[in-house]
Parts: structure tokens; sequence; C-alpha cells
């Protein structure tokens, strides 16, 4: 088994693996991207893109590929035409007494056929990882799990083998398999749904963003050479007005990622090379002792997402190691943008004083954890953030007496609704900071927004805030705590938020008063002769 699975992917060892599916989704997807991965078919999904190897049990699959099957090696319980590669696995049919034991079947050192067929595919793919010893990310592609929508163009006798109503029952049930399978914690492999599901890694918009070869040239580029610029200077045609027009900017704008990365390092990546691109100065993180800052209660409460069941599975899987953190701030200095993380708790804060950023940031969240405030107050002289959501006038004179060793204090007027209606936005409080700054040098105002678009943003910046921070995404993350107030950029929302915050920071100006080349005086005096 092993020597014939490792033939058939001979060439693209250590590359992604993809799995081909026959959704309608997969027709958006450009599938010049993945030429270099494994592929991976179910059924006759060959049609769609010709793969690797291929998995199936029906009999009607051999009746449409034909006598001359395009894949290298199929995994099946039927008899195929002499000459093609095949290996034997044993069919399970789809009954109470077979379903329990799915996951021991998909660890066994057997093979099967499961009548939830792309758990069979997912099973081949952990082999493969396994062969190779590392751990390897797998993308389900056309993979929409209901038939509502049709199939994909390129199979057009997809439709045609049983009754809609078997079909809708059979695709919905291999779904609630995979569901189940996304828990697992022993699997090799990183399952990676593209669509618009709940637990979907990935749009298709995004994925394609994210495996395009232009991308991944760009981001090569910027790697060669540190001192390079970003990759919005290396393609003319995604260059970002923002960088452009608006060159003596003081505004420092900040690309919240928060922790919809997911953990994902693919997607971290092209995340912030994403905001580099739209002009932002620096990208954010957050940082939690997951195991002290909550209650057993709340780590054990059920939260249903793709890192398991709890709410501990959920945070422990999109909390940022230590691996994770040097590579963000390798990447960071090679594409040419700075980072820093919110810290919640003081063995976080340690964490992340460790990379000595230039800034770090108490948020909201933790505004009543008052002798965690206090202990940071002693430690630190670095340029420090301060958001004051959740608090009033007693909470700044808090954070004024005690934060006295800081080189700057950045007070953010942030109000820590997700959405904020606008006129609970309080700009005036950014005025406020910016008075206090005309009193006491170190401090610097600013706005971290939780509204809907830039137009509070914009009067942050008139009000006199220097650094305005937003909530950033990447695609569809319906399951993330953040999407509702995250700005997308994948789509250009970001960009467009950068070229808003620039342009009314040109509309404000300086606050000296001159005469402008641009105004015409039509009754000046002229001076004498």
């Amino acid at each position: 088994m092993k020597n014939k699975i490792l033939q058939a992917i001979k060439g693209k060892e250590r590359q992604d693996i993809v799995v081909i599916g026959k959704g309608p989704s997969i027709d958006a997807i450009d599938l010049s991207l993945i030429e270099k991965c494994i592929t991976i078919n179910v059924n006759d999904s060959e049609l769609v893109c010709p793969g690797d190897i291929a998995v199936f049990h029906y009999d009607w699959v051999i009746g449409v590929i034909g006598k001359q099957p395009k894949c290298k090696l199929y995994i099946t319980d039927k008899v195929l035409p002499k000459g093609v590669s095949r290996l034997n696995a044993q069919y399970v049919s789809n009954n109470p007494d077979t379903a329990d034991f799915l996951i021991s079947r998909f660890f066994s050192k057997e093979l099967y056929i499961e009548h939830a067929i792309v758990i069979s595919a997912l099973r081949i793919a952990n082999e493969i990882a396994q062969l190779e010893g590392s751990k390897k990310n797998v993308y389900l592609l056309g993979f929409d799990f209901t038939r509502k929508d049709g199939f994909t163009n390129k199979t057009p006798s997809a439709a045609e083998h049983d009754r809609p109503e078997y079909q809708e029952r059979v695709i919905s049930s291999q779904e609630q398999s995979l569901e189940m399978l996304l828990f697992e914690k022993k699997l090799f492999i990183d399952i990676k749904h593209v669509g618009s599901k709940q637990y979907s890694q990935y749009s298709v918009d995004s994925f394609n963003k994210i495996f395009s070869q232009d991308r991944y040239r760009n981001l090569q580029k910027t790697n060669q050479s540190p001192t390079n610029q970003s990759p919005t200077n290396q393609s003319p045609t995604n260059q970002s007005p923002t960088n452009q027009t608006f060159k003596n900017r003081k505004v420092k704008i900040v690309a919240e990622i928060t922790t919809n990365h997911f953990g994902d390092m693919d997607r971290l990546k092209i995340m912030i090379a994403s905001a580099k691109q739209a002009g932002a100065d620096f990208v954010k993180f957050q940082k939690r002792d997951v195991e002290s800052f909550y209650s057993i209660n709340q780590l054990e409460s059920q939260y249903n997402s793709p890192f398991g069941k709890t709410f501990r599975d959920y945070r422990l899987g999109i909390e940022l190691n230590k691996e994770q953190f040097l590579f963000i701030d390798r990447w960071c200095k090679e594409i040419g943008i700075e980072w820093f993380a919110s810290v919640l708790d003081m063995p976080s804060y340690e964490f992340i004083s460790e990379f000595n950023p230039k800034l770090i940031k108490l948020p909201s969240t933790i505004s009543e954890h008052k002798d965690f405030l206090r202990e940071v107050a002693k430690k630190h002289t670095n340029d420090l953030i301060i958001s004051t959501g959740y608090t009033d006038k007693n909470f700044e004179e808090f954070v004024i007496n005690n934060f006295t060793t800081v080189n700057k204090l950045y007070l953010l007027q942030c109000t820590s609704s997700y959405p904020t209606p606008d006129k609970h936005s309080q700009i005036g409080v950014v005025r406020h900071y910016y008075n206090l700054s005309k009193k006491n040098s170190k401090i610097i105002p600013g706005f971290s927004s939780h509204d809907i678009g830039s137009l509070c943003s914009m009067m942050a910046v008139s009000a006199g805030a220097l650094m305005i921070e937003k909530h950033v995404k990447f695609g569809d993350v319906s399951w993330s705590h953040f999407d509702k107030v995250a700005v997308d950029l994948e789509n250009g929302e970001f960009e467009q938020f950068v070229e808003d915050i620039r342009h009314a920071e040109e509309i404000v100006g300086g606050e000296e008063k001159i005469i402008h080349k641009s105004e015409h005086h039509k009754y000046r005096l002229k001076p004498e002769d």
C-alpha cells in the first residue's frame, strides 16, 4: 500500500493536498493554482480536475471515467481495466452498526471505502502525511454538501445517478461525518474546507487570492530582499492610492487582526502582507494565558468550532505560540511593517516583552484588572497603548497617575460594543485626550474603532487622533467573534478605509493658519508703486 501511494505522488512530496468534489463552487476556483498540489479525486471528479489518486465505490463511476482513467492510482472495491494501478479497499455500507466505528476505521491499518466518500479521501491524505512524517494542509474544494444548487457544469452526468431526495440525504450525511472528523486531535492533516459553511476556513475568493501565482510571486520577491518595498509596489495594478498620494502622514493605522487568523499560518501571512499592501503602519495580535485567564466552567463549556467542542478547544486552537510569534516577527521585518500585541495577563505580558516590540497594548477587556495594570505600570518603560472601553473618567485618572514611567502613552477612545452605534462612538473624548496631550507630552490621542465604516474614524482624525485601530479579517469568518465589525482585507474594504483616513488627515492639515496658493482674493489691495 505505502509503495503504491508514494509512487502516485512522486514528484509532489511536501506539497499541499487538495480533494476535489463536484459542488458548483468548484467552477469558481482557479484550478490552475493547484497544479503542483497532490490531488485526490472522489468518484468521477477527475472529469473536473484529473488527480493523482481517486477513491470510489459505485459502479456508475467506471462507466463515466471509461476505459482510460486519468488518475495514477485508484482505491476501490471494484475491478478496473487491465493496466490501471489499483489498491483494493473494503466498502463499508452506511447503517447504525457501522457508523459508530467510522473514526476507528479511519485510524486503522486497513483501507476502507466509506459511504461518506470524502472521509475515505481524507483517510488517504492522512496516510500520505504519515508517510512523509509531517503535518499537511488538506483543502476540500467543491464540497458544498447539498444538491440544491446543482453540481459542477464540468460533469453533466453528476445528477443522473440517483433520485434527488436520495442524493441530498447521502450528501448531507457526508457533511455530518466530516464535522465529526474535524474534532479529532490525532490527525496528521489540517483540514481546510473552502466554501461558505460555518466551519469553512476559506471562501472561494479567499482561496483563489491566497493561492494566486501572482501573489505568491510577489511574496517571494519580497522575501528575497528585506529592504524591498511591499507587494503593493511590485504590482502596479494593485498599487494603493494611499501609498501614492498621502506622503506626509502622521496618523498611525493599526490593522487589528485579533484571532481572525485561526492559528492558520498561511492565512496569517497573507493577512499581514495584505495589511501592508493596503497602507497600514502596524498589525496587531492578542495574547492571553488561556488556562489562567478563564474559569474552569468557561473552559469546559460547549463551544463548537473547527478545533473541538469546548471553549478551551477553541481558545487554544486560535492562540499563537512562541514559534508562530517568531514567524510573525521575521515576516513583518521582511516586508517592512511593525507589529505589536494586546496582552491580557502577566504571563502574556512577559511572553510578548521577550520580542521587544515598540508597542504593547492593554486592551479594554482587562480595564477592571487593576492589580495586573499596576504590575505592568511598575515594569513598563517603553511605549504603551491603552484602550478605554468599559471605562469612565476614574479609569483615565488611574491610568495617568500609575503609568508615569512609560515613554509614550497612547490613549485610545473605545466603545466596547460590537458593532458600536455611531452615536455611542464619543469622538469628543478623542478631542479631550488631544487637549490632555497639550499638557502632558507623553499622551498620544487615538481611536479604536468598533463602528461600521470609516466615518467615525475620519472624525477622530479631525478631533486629533494620531492612531486609528480597525479590526480586519480575510474573507468569510462567520464563526469568529469579530466578524461583524472587521473590514475585509480580501475585497478592498480595508484599503478603502486606509485611504479614507489618509484623506481625512489631509483635510485636517496643520493647526497653523496659512494662505494657500489655491486662494484668490478678489478685492486684494495692490501694493503702491
